[in-house]
């Protein structure tokens, strides 16, 4: 659901030192030049705005993707969670309950190459191995799950007898 954003504050912000003004011809002719400059300054504050929400979607973008839309007199920020998001991840990264600590060595170059991905997806490294971890884990799970049934008729005589299955591409080179 997106929220909505009014601009009206910013115009609300600029009419109050207004009656400051003690001539009403003054204050008339400075009430009209700010409306006159609604759209050019509504566009100024989606820019502005719109260059946040893009540095908060590069941040993020591995859970939600965050747009910013304009409408007359406001604007909408849409935020949405990509499918698989980080609800699994989540889980894991957080310190509650019972946490241990282990300790591994692991080559430098591969603790560099963490720290800049923990970095580029805005976590700590510990919170980036956590969620690498539970994603490895969670994978392993998916691929030792039974293999689907033997077709009928088909019948496996071991890895090196007579009637073993083979697998791979089927097709030439296309050279």
């Amino acid at each position: 659901m997106p929220m909505e954003l009014r601009t009206e504050p910013v115009f609300d912000a600029l009419r109050q030192p207004l009656t400051l003004i003690e001539s009403d011809e003054r204050r008339r002719g400075i009430e009209t030049y700010i409306e006159a400059a609604r759209t050019p300054l509504e566009r100024a504050v989606y820019d502005l705005m719109a260059q946040m929400a893009q540095a908060i979607d590069e941040k993020v973008s591995a859970h939600y993707r965050i747009r910013l839309g304009y409408q007359p007199g406001g604007l909408l920020v849409e935020i949405d969670e990509k499918p698989g998001g980080s609800s699994e991840d989540a889980q894991w990264s957080t310190a509650e309950g019972d946490v241990e600590k282990i300790t591994i060595r692991i080559p430098a170059e591969l603790k560099d190459l963490a720290q800049q991905a923990a970095s580029k997806a805005g976590t700590s490294a510990n919170t980036w191995f956590i969620k690498a971890l539970a994603r490895a884990v969670r994978n392993i799970d998916v691929q030792t799950a039974p293999p689907p049934p033997t077709p009928r008729g088909f019948r496996d005589k071991g890895p090196h007898g007579r009637g073993s299955r083979l697998s791979g591409w089927v097709g030439g080179d296309d050279e």
